[in-house]
């Protein structure tokens, strides 16, 4: 029987990546859903050790803080986000430990030449094992799901939300104008490091070069370490984005340019497929395929409207995100947790979106 917590439920929220002053953009995705959480009712703490120190003294430090909060016993359950710090949320047993996955921690790490590192596979190899010990575990794909060890009654397939207030359908024709981007050029965006070797930007740039090569007037924007802001203004502009990895776990910009109403070509990694497939004007492609790869980019550019994948990726909303959340941390701690209400408001296609 659950029992109902008389003050708000509190998570420490350990990771190696978060935004800083020195990375504003790094894991901007964790602070996404510590806001969702915190707007849904409950107190969260972010426990970050200090960059630049060596790895070793950042996990003896977080060490260190994890088994004070759990001797105080201030929190109700310890989140832990991505690989080792997950491994180090369980060095104590106080607190019930929910470890998130976010993918190559589950799935190993790709390298330049396709394989997998061999750190990137005893990373793995811990997460994996660190299934049988912790309280639950969230995933963001059923590809992590399967690879994931442990009961599978535990494992949770949660993506990661997106912000609809902040990613939003903008005139494409006003943006390029502000930008000072051609009106009359096809603009593709990889939105992503292209020296990230499972990023594989080379695939992306072979297929846009497959459609150039056709006579069309196309450039490949590569846009990295921008704040969301322009983040949006680049996905407006563009006539589509382009997800080229070998691997994701579930990957953000996919769902950003679908909460913009922009085409989607993306690989067939992570949630990638259950995210676009259904929208007109986005396609899924064979990783490492070229020739896949530069059809679909041709699809999207006949796609003139913009596409319905605002409407279609609704259930992805960070405040949707943050009450699956939820549900986990309570069957972790069999607690009734007090929660405030989701708004619900209609979604409003505006004039512009089909610019």
């Amino acid at each position: 029987m659950s029992k109902q917590t008389a003050s708000p439920f509190r998570v420490l929220m350990v990771t190696g990546i978060y935004p800083t002053a020195e990375k504003p953009h790094a894991g901007t995705f964790v602070r996404s859903q510590v806001d969702s959480l915190r707007e849904a009712g409950l107190e969260v703490d972010v426990l970050h050790p200090k960059v630049g120190m060596p790895s070793p003294l950042r996990y003896a430090s977080a060490i260190w803080q994890i088994w004070r909060a759990s001797l105080s016993r201030r929190y109700n359950v310890i989140n832990g986000q991505y690989g080792l710090w997950c491994v180090i949320c369980r060095l104590q047993w106080t607190t019930p430990v929910v470890a998130a996955y976010l993918g190559d921690d589950i799935l190993g790490t790709v390298t330049a030449k396709g394989g997998h590192s061999f750190k990137g596979n005893f990373v793995a190899m811990l997460s994996r094992q660190l299934c049988y010990w912790v309280e639950a575990v969230t995933v963001k794909s059923e590809q992590m799901k399967r690879a994931a060890r442990g009961p599978q009654q535990k494992i949770y397939v949660i993506p990661d939300g997106v912000n609809f207030a902040q990613f939003h359908p903008v005139p494409r024709s006003e943006i390029r104008a502000e930008l000072g981007w051609d009106q009359d050029k096809y603009y593709v965006l990889f939105s992503n490091n292209p020296r990230i070797p499972v990023k594989n930007f080379a695939l992306a740039k072979a297929a846009v070069e497959r459609v150039r090569e056709k006579g069309v007037d196309i450039e490949l924007v590569v846009a990295t370490g921008l704040p969301h802001e322009t983040v949006v203004k680049y996905m407006n502009a563009s006539n589509a984005l382009i997800l080229s990895s070998h691997a994701e776990g579930s990957p953000n910009v996919v769902k950003e340019a679908m909460a913009c109403n922009v085409p989607v070509v993306g690989t067939d990694v992570g949630d990638v497929r259950d995210v676009i497939e259904h929208t007109a004007g986005c396609t899924v492609c064979t990783p490492n395929n070229v020739e896949e790869m530069a059809s679909g980019i041709e699809v999207a550019l006949a796609h003139t409207e913009r596409t319905t994948g605002r409407a279609d990726t609704q259930h992805l909303d960070g405040s949707v995100i943050a009450q699956r959340i939820i549900d986990v941390y309570e069957k972790a701690t069999k607690m009734k947790i007090p929660r405030q209400p989701v708004a619900t408001t209609p979604e409003k296609e505006t004039a512009y979106a089909q610019e």
